[in-house]
C-alpha cells in the first residue's frame, strides 16, 4: 500500500452485525487459516507476542492461536489481558497443539466473556522466542467480521511484545506477531433451523487514498453489503463506533461513502491515516 503526496488513508474499520432471524454463531479468527507469516523466526529470545483487537458484538473467547515455526521444549503460555494490563485468563500448552510450521490453539479452560467495542490484548508467552514477526503488518489494521486488529497508529501501538513473561505493551514496527483469538459471538434466535446466513461489507476501494485537496461531497469508496446465502440486504447503512465518521468528515449517500457536504473536508489531514466505522442493520 502507498500513500500519493498530500493525501489521506482511509481505513474502513467495518463492523457486521447479524440479521436478527438468522444463527450466526460459528468460530471467527482475525486472520485466515491459512495466512503464513513472511519471517518465520523474527522475534527473538524469551519474549511475549501480543495483538490489539475488539469485537463490534459481545460473545466469548475459548482460546488463543498464534502461528509458530520452531518447536518449543518448554511449551507456550497464553493468555487474555483487558487494554488496560488486567490479566483475563490464562492457558498453558506443554507442546504444540498441531504440525510446525503451523497455527497452534491453547485453550482456556471455560470461555472468557467479551464486552462489544472495548479493546483486549491477546498474548503467549515463550521462553524459546522464535516467534513469527511480520514488520509493518499491523500498520493497516486487519478486520475479519466483528473482529478488527485495528491499525497500530490508532491505538497507540500494535503488535505489542514484552521481553518477559508479563504484559505486553511496547510496540516496533507496526509488527504482525501472528497472535490471534477464537471468538465465538452469541446465537441469535434463528427462525428458520436450516438458515445460517451473515451479513458481508465490502468495499471498492477497501482502503483509498483520498487527495486532500478533494471536494466535499466526492465519493470515498462504493459499500457493497450483501448476506452470505446471497439473500437481498434491505437494512440501512450508517456509523458507530469505535471510530464513527472521524468527527463528522465523512458521511453516508446511499450506498456510497462521501466526503461531508457540510464540511469540514481533508485539507488539515494531509499526511494522516483516518479510520471510519460503518454498521449495517437489519
Amino acid at each position: 500500500m502507498f500513500r500519493l503526496a498530500r493525501s489521506v488513508l482511509l481505513l474502513l474499520a467495518l463492523v457486521i452485525l447479524s440479521n436478527g432471524s438468522a444463527s450466526f454463531a460459528q468460530s471467527i479468527t482475525i486472520f485466515a487459516s491459512n495466512a503464513v507469516p513472511n519471517n518465520l523466526t523474527g522475534a527473538g529470545q524469551t519474549l511475549t507476542l501480543g495483538v490489539k483487537f475488539w469485537s463490534s458484538e459481545p460473545g466469548t473467547i475459548s482460546g488463543i492461536r498464534f502461528y509458530r515455526a520452531v518447536k518449543s521444549r518448554r511449551g507456550y503460555t497464553a493468555k487474555l489481558y483487558s487494554a488496560g494490563g488486567t490479566l483475563l485468563g490464562s492457558a498453558t500448552l506443554a507442546h504444540e497443539s498441531g504440525s510446525l510450521p503451523g497455527w497452534q490453539v491453547a485453550n482456556f479452560a471455560s470461555p472468557i466473556p467479551i464486552s462489544p467495542n472495548t479493546t483486549y490484548i491477546a498474548a503467549y508467552y515463550c521462553s524459546v522466542g522464535d516467534g513469527a514477526s511480520d514488520a509493518y503488518g499491523l500498520s493497516g489494521g486487519v478486520t475479519n467480521g466483528p473482529l478488527t486488529a485495528p491499525a497500530s497508529s490508532a491505538v497507540g501501538g500494535n503488535g505489542v511484545y514484552n521481553s518477559n513473561n508479563a504484559f505486553p505493551k511496547s510496540s516496533y514496527k507496526a509488527s504482525n506477531y501472528y497472535v490471534d483469538i477464537v471468538f465465538t459471538p452469541p446465537a441469535s434466535t434463528a427462525s428458520s433451523p436450516s438458515t445460517a446466513a451473515y451479513l458481508i461489507l465490502r468495499f471498492n476501494p477497501p482502503n483509498p487514498s483520498i487527495v486532500s485537496s478533494a471536494p466535499l461531497g466526492s465519493v470515498v469508496a462504493t459499500i457493497t453489503p450483501s448476506w452470505s446465502d446471497g439473500s437481498p440486504f434491505t437494512g440501512t447503512l450508517s456509523f458507530g463506533p469505535p471510530y464513527s465518521n472521524d468527527q463528522g468528515v465523512f458521511a453516508i449517500s446511499g450506498d456510497n461513502l462521501i466526503i461531508n457536504p457540510a464540511g469540514p473536508g481533508l485539507s488539515s489531514d494531509a499526511n494522516t491515516t483516518l479510520n471510519v466505522t460503518i454498521v449495517a442493520a437489519q
